[in-house]
């Protein structure tokens, strides 16, 4: 018997703008995790539960995860 395997996820590139990769290092892990865990999705072509259309942006498919963490909150946009 053979067993169709469904093909690897093609992943889209994750361009990095000024200081976005660095600024996301210093967030908690645990905020990193769940940014991390949307940008993979995004990268795959779905949507995180925490993700939301940004406004103003006209339909560009610019959306932020929020995360509150021990009383702070921290966004990221994802495009």
């Amino acid at each position: 018997m053979t067993l169709d395997m469904p093909d690897e996820p093609s992943f889209k590139p994750v361009p990095w703008i000024g200081t976005s990769l660095k600024d996301l290092r210093r967030f908690p892990a645990l905020v990193q995790d769940v940014v991390g865990y949307a940008l993979y999705l995004a990268q795959v072509g779905g949507k995180h539960p925490d993700a939301k259309v940004l406004s103003g942006f006209g339909g560009a498919g610019v959306l932020e995860v929020i995360s509150d963490y021990r009383g702070n909150t921290f966004e990221r946009c994802i495009r």
